[in-house]
């Protein structure tokens, strides 16, 4: 170690001297804090006359991307790159001299953020990385030749993969540099000695690594390591992305997850015409589903408490520092940095699939999207981060003291309180209350983070040589004391379940949460208003769902969760159907206060929209179109679950209920226009479509059902040539996008037969076509739905266009007599395609049912609108028979007769609807007086017909 050293100051001319342990120098020196408490700086400088001047120069201005490029372009001499290995090597590793040295003065001198550092580090890994790989590549190319992709015959580069710090660029100041290296086809390069591309890029990192990682004369660069790449040190050093697709489907483990949530590809390039795009977005195509699962995922809680205890028995195992006590490392220790990364890492392994903003690889950036979100409170967030700043600055300077990778805190008091010190604090006493008050509420945080949210922490351990229980063991009896009187009914069922291939074909930790679950299920299911059914749709569910360990480790682990599955199936076979269907919507469950708030739909539609301009392909900044599809899909689920759920609570009328489905839809409409436009325009969507989705039927009067279609009509007025052909391109993109079957299923279901000439007619009309169809050519029945319809979404000038038809049209002179004859024949034909060969009466379809309510009140708009133009807005059946008894169109009291048995007509068809009862019919004797109800007001306006 240096005893002295003479260092020469800038514009000086006087020597100070320096020994090991203390560097006085002027306060105005931005040298000294780091002089004082850097043993590495000081060799450095001894070693290197000049350098010190050099540095207290360079340390003036930020450390960012044109700096290290100036920097790298002086040592280089002006050559141009790539350089030749030897060259290439002494030119990183003084570039990287002067990148550490100078990140520790302005980190040490208080000049430098941690983002200023860690980007700097991570600045030098991708220009090394670059640098190293053009030099090796180039050498190899002109041995064997260059790889090239098969179908397109341009060369292939190799995809580099930073992980860890490397791919969040969160790299401290003495790192190793964790790699995976991949490339696309296989084949055989074109030179006079060729090789395989598996031999060609497994040769091509050999020798690429030396480069980084070799300690020589001028040092090294950055440690290298390849272990995180698939079967680690017993894989290949490079593997194919279709090879690396292989071994993520099966076999990629949770710790894995973990590993590629922040793999970021370093942009390097070294043949001449080449274009890794494709292949960069394939191999996002793969990281993206295989990190953030688009179902809640609760085996990722014990595989990374598993991960963090094996990381700590790991630390105590090596025992670093003399006590073999962990409490010094601040990385890995209690409180340290390694937890902060698990508690902001798990929501985003957690709920990442389905909320795409957390798919970001920074940990601050990640963190403030979970405050943000609400998935951290604001506070906790604000203390977490200040601990993280805190705690990597110390990370640093104990790594600046003698350019180590070292997290361990030194156990003499006088260096203690040098280092406090060297971080500008006051004495050792306050390093030490700030640290321990940091750590403190890290730990206090880390043990609370699967309380967050309803994940309560399983036990961290079970017996590993424990035989899988049987599941059926027990079975019978507890459904025998649990559901006495029921049992025959539910055994046959209970062995089907257990009998069924995706049961027998468990692996042993899925036969030991189902042990645990069955019987629980039978407890859940007894307590409900419908024990046996429950519990028989329950099992159903199950067996759906066997395969995802993560859903069976949520029932069996949460029984909260477990009795609301039990209610909800109790209450509702359609609804145990949809949760069979969508069982990403389980998790929705968890939350029970979240599930019945209110729905904010304003507030739904902007985290929708944030989200889906998150869904981007990371290497072309494009929108991943499928993932928005399938993001859309699932929040329509979600938000639907949201409402079924309050609706089986008893918290929701009918009325209610179809208002919020049809703002659901609105919001999804309005989403899809958005999206589809920016694909089909000019200009990427920035000048707005010239368009309007109107609102027919059920949509248009707000009283869609879970499962009903939406009746649209699209609209545009726009004066450009190709207009047509435009907006006929928006339509059919717009259908395709609400229609089209993905991964996560169906948006809606859209029917069109409602435009100008139904089924033979354009699929997009202007306004003033439109109009003169209405006017002119529409047929009654086609004015009877146009009382329903409204601007639902798109250019309000045209939407407002269209409600100014719609009145026009409405306000048209009609003969009584004409009018009503034509109802009626509508209502027969309509009768006569939906006949009932039942006794039972049909809520909908039979006279005195729902129809007739709907028809009357189409006729008296139609009829009296110009003299009661109160009658013009789309209220709603109900409102508008009030509005017309009002205005003594028909008897006041009869209106709100037929009002309430609308209303009843409705709930009965939606109770039925919720048992998956697809034609509501009932005994005629339960709905009686509402069917005279509405047969008297059918005479009263339209006669017996």
């Amino acid at each position: 170690m240096l005893a002295s050293a003479e260092i020469a100051a800038p514009g000086d001319n006087s020597v100070t001297h320096y020994n090991d342990e203390t560097a006085p120098m002027s306060d105005s020196s931005l040298l000294a804090p780091a002089l004082a408490w850097s043993a590495h700086l000081r060799q450095r400088l001894a070693a290197r006359p000049g350098f010190a001047e050099w540095l207290q120069e360079a340390a003036r201005e930020p450390l960012d991307a044109a700096v290290l490029a100036r920097w790298f372009d002086e040592l280089c001499g002006g050559a141009c790159v790539p350089l030749d290995g030897p060259a290439c090597r002494a030119a990183l590793r003084r570039l990287r001299e002067r990148v550490f040295c100078t990140a520790m003065v302005r980190d040490l001198a208080g000049l430098a953020p941690l983002e200023e550092i860690v980007g700097a580090m991570t600045r030098l890994a991708d220009v090394a990385i670059d640098q190293a790989y053009r030099s090796t590549a180039a050498e190899l190319g002109q041995i064997h030749g260059i790889p090239r992709e098969a179908a397109s015959g341009r060369p292939q580069e190799m995809l580099i993969v930073g992980m860890g710090k490397l791919g969040g660029e969160e790299l401290n100041v003495s790192s190793d540099i964790d790699l995976v290296m991949l490339y696309g086809d296989e084949g055989e390069t074109d030179g006079p000695r060729p090789l395989s591309y598996h031999e060609f890029y497994g040769r091509l990192t050999r020798r690429m690594m030396p480069v980084i990682s070799e300690v020589d004369a001028d040092g090294h660069v950055f440690r290298t390591d390849l272990r995180l790449r698939p079967d680690g040190d017993g894989g290949p050093l490079a593997w194919s992305l279709d090879a690396l697709e292989n071994y993520l489907i099966s076999q990629g483990r949770e710790w894995e997850r973990y590993a590629w949530l922040k793999a970021r590809r370093i942009e390097t390039a070294a043949f001449e015409g080449s274009d890794p795009a494709a292949q960069a977005a394939q191999l996002e195509s793969l990281r993206q589903p295989f990190v953030f699962r688009k179902y809640f995922d609760f085996d990722a809680l014990a595989s990374l408490r598993g991960l963090r205890e094996r990381i700590r028995q790991d630390w105590n195992r090596r025992a670093v520092n003399a006590a073999g006590d962990e409490a010094d490392n601040v990385k890995l220790g209690e409180g340290g940095i390694r937890e902060i990364e698990f508690i902001v890492q798990l929501p985003q392994l957690i709920r990442g699939g389905r909320m795409p903003a957390l798919q970001t690889r920074g940990l601050l950036a990640a963190l403030h999207v979970e405050r943000d979100a609400g998935l951290i409170d604001a506070g906790e967030a604000a203390r977490l981060e200040a601990a993280y700043r805190f705690l990597r600055r110390v990370e640093h300077a104990l790594q600046y003291r003698e350019d180590q990778q070292t997290h361990l805190l030194p156990p003499d008091p006088e260096r203690r309180a040098q280092l406090a010190q060297a971080l500008g604090l006051a004495d050792a006493a306050a390093f030490e209350r700030e640290l321990a008050g940091h750590r403190e509420f890290v730990e206090q945080m880390f043990r609370g983070i699967f309380g967050q949210a309803g994940l309560e922490a399983a036990p961290d351990t079970a017996p590993a040589a424990a035989a899988a229980p049987d599941p059926d063991e027990g079975l019978a009896a507890r459904i025998a004391e649990r559901l006495p009187g029921q049992a025959e009914a539910v055994l046959p069922h209970a062995r089907a379940l257990l009998d069924s291939p995706r049961i027998r074909s468990l692996p042993d930790a899925s036969r030991r949460r189902l042990a645990t679950l069955l019987p629980a299920a039978v407890d859940a299911c007894a307590g409900t208003k419908a024990p046996a059914a429950a519990l028989v749709r329950i099992f159903d569910l199950i067996e759906n769902i066997a395969q995802r360990s993560a859903y069976l480790a949520l029932l069996a682990e949460y029984p909260e969760t477990l009795a609301r599955v039990a209610r909800i199936a109790a209450a509702s076979d359609w609804a145990a159907r949809y949760l069979m269907r969508h069982p990403i919507l389980l998790d929705e469950l968890l939350d029970w206060r979240t599930l019945l708030a209110p729905p904010d739909f304003d507030a739904l539609a902007r985290k929708l929209s944030e989200d889906l301009d998150a869904c981007v392909i990371v290497e072309t900044g494009a929108p991943d179109v499928e993932r928005q599809m399938n993001l859309m899909r699932d929040a329509q689920r979600q938000w639907g679950f949201h409402l079924l759920a309050q609706d089986l609570e008893g918290m929701l009328t009918v009325e209610r209920l179809g208002d919020y489905l049809s703002m659901l839809a609105d919001v999804m409409l309005r989403e899809t226009l958005k999206r589809v436009w920016a694909q089909v325009s000019k200009d990427g969507g920035k000048t707005p479509a010239r368009f309007a989705i109107i609102a027919y039927g059920k949509h248009g009067g707000k009283e869609l059902g879970y499962t009903s279609d939406l009746d649209l009509v699209f609209l545009f007025d726009d004066p450009r040539e190709d207009a047509d052909e435009i907006y006929a391109r928006l339509a059919q993109r717009i259908l395709s996008w609400l229609g089209s079957m993905t991964a996560s299923g169906r948006l809606y279901e859209v029917d069109l037969r409602l435009r100008p000439d139904g089924q033979a007619g354009l699929l997009v009309s202007s306004t003033a076509a439109f109009e003169r169809y209405q006017k002119e050519h529409a047929w009654p029945w086609e004015h009877q739905a146009i009382t329903r319809a409204r601007f639902a979404v798109g250019d309000p000038d045209v939407g407002a266009r269209f409600e100014a038809i719609r009145r026009e049209v409405l306000l048209m002179p009609r003969d009584p007599a004409k009018l009503a004859a034509e109802v009626v024949e509508m209502r027969r034909k309509m009768a006569e395609g939906h006949p009932n060969p039942t006794s039972d009466f049909d809520l909908k379809q039979d006279p005195g049912g729902m129809v007739d309510v709907e028809f009357v009140t189409q006729y008296l708009v139609l009829l009296h609108a110009r003299r009661h133009p109160v009658l013009l807005e789309n209220l709603g059946n109900i409102t508008l028979l009030r509005l017309a008894g009002e205005a003594g169109l028909i008897p006041p009291g009869l209106a709100a007769r037929a009002g309430d048995a609308y209303r009843i007509l409705r709930a009965e068809q939606h109770a039925l609807g919720l048992q998956g009862v697809e034609t509501a019919r009932v005994p005629p004797e339960r709905v009686m007086r509402e069917r005279a109800a509405v047969m008297e007001l059918w005479t009263a306006t339209l006669g017996r017909g």
